[in-house]
């Protein structure tokens, strides 16, 4: 199965459900700006996630991980603690990924950061809530993440990105719509669990194109969604499938406006999609790395600490949109774990549930892990706040203003 072309959709989906490594921060006694770098009893924290994956592999978000780990520990860590990172490559197997929350129950990790496990979600899950190990901004990918009370996350998840790519059509008048998706039965689901949030806008879904895998010819999967008067299209697909998809775009002159969320592409891939990239528009709970800086000058910071890495991956042409994620969930531990008389994983836990206006460097609003309200289907969501982002053929260009998937349109 290609995991990859489904990720974006089996996120959805309720029925659905990095090598490994330890890491910490470079021990010298001083760091850039004259903070003095962590060197006490190192804090155990967890990752888990698919690097080595054939369709999956993660690389940027891991390596984002283990850059942001660095940079904290650099700056201080918590009281002078550093993180030590047990980063688990799950390789994208439903086995492998269960071995991984095993791994951080026994190895004593005190929390996960940035967990993205796609591949056998239900178990994992439940490892980790029965061993009382919050999970700190996780990439949600099942019922069972938006339900876990150990689970604390301000990134939306690829289903709440499909219904912000609804809004942001929404607002620009296209309510005719197309869904494009993985020809898979499990994503067959994603019309049923969409058309109430598209009724619910006044749009409606009148094509679920969904798109073979090994196909050749693209143009066959563009015809069908421009049928019966379709305007836009929520594309439920990745990455792998943009270039043919842009390339048939453009062979028949498509006149309709496809939204996207970022996870799945860095500048360097839009770049290479022409006018398909520049014609579509774009949603992502925080805004692109390419950003500007003086609308959001937490990415300054950000961006230092990448470049900090040395890797290839981390340079700001390669960045994904969701390499903030992982930055994020360090410095939100870090808010709450300092302010804790002792740190493990029952504390650490109730830290989030009673944290209150975390800051979150101005790139979503400040946050308060506990304060989750339903939306829909989800019972547990604590941040619906979403940015819609355009491409102007060299980056994305984040809008400042958020907007709320719980109002009316975007």
């Amino acid at each position: 199965m290609n995991l990859k072309r489904i990720a974006p959709a089996i996120a959805a989906l309720a029925t659905v459900s990095l090598i490994a490594a330890g890491c910490s921060s470079d021990s010298e006694a001083n760091s850039e700006g004259g903070a003095t770098a962590a060197t006490g009893d190192p804090i155990k924290v967890g990752q888990i996630v698919p690097i080595e994956a054939p369709g999956l592999g993660s690389v940027t978000y891991a390596e984002s991980t283990v850059a942001s780990v660095n940079a904290f520990n650099e700056r201080g860590g918590v009281n002078g603690r550093p993180l030590e990172l047990l980063q688990c490559d799950s390789k994208g197997d439903p086995n492998t990924e269960v071995d991984c929350a095993n791994k951080m129950v026994s190895e004593g990790a005190v929390a996960t950061l940035a967990d993205f496990t796609p591949a056998s979600a239900e178990a994992s899950s439940k490892i980790l809530f029965d061993a009382g190990i919050a999970r700190v901004g996780l990439n949600p990918v099942n019922m069972a993440d938006f339900t876990a009370t150990n689970v604390y996350t301000p990134f939306s998840g690829s289903l709440l990105n499909l219904y912000g790519m609804i809004d942001i059509l929404v607002a620009q008048g296209k309510t005719k719509l197309s869904l494009m998706r993985p020809d898979l039965p499990v994503t067959a689901q994603l019309v049923g669990l969409l058309t109430p949030a598209v009724q619910a806008k006044g749009a409606e879904i009148v094509n679920d194109v969904a798109v073979g895998a090994g196909a050749t010819d693209y143009t066959q999967f563009i015809a069908a969604a421009e049928r019966n008067g379709a305007q836009g299209v929520i594309m439920a697909l990745g990455a792998t499938d943009a270039n043919p998809i842009a390339q048939a775009f453009e062979q028949l002159g498509s006149k309709l406006t496809f939204a996207l969320g970022t996870a799945g592409f860095t500048q360097a891939d839009l770049q290479d999609l022409g006018t398909f990239a520049t014609s579509s528009t774009y949603t992502s709970p925080t805004p692109a790395p390419s950003s500007s800086t003086e609308d959001f000058p937490g990415l300054k910071d950000f961006l230092a600490d990448m470049d900090k890495s040395g890797k290839e991956d981390l340079e700001l042409k390669n960045l994904t949109g969701d390499a903030v994620n992982p930055w994020l969930s360090v410095r939100a531990f870090g808010e709450v774990a300092k302010g804790l008389p002792e740190i493990n994983a029952k504390t650490v836990w109730g830290g989030f549930e009673n944290a209150k206006d975390l800051d979150m460097a101005g790139l979503i609003p400040a946050w308060t892990p506990g304060a989750v309200e339903p939306f829909g289907i989800f019972q547990r969501v604590s941040n619906s706040m979403m940015y819609k982002m355009t491409f102007d053929g060299d980056v994305l260009v984040t809008d400042p203003t958020q907007y709320d998937l719980r109002t009316p349109t975007a």
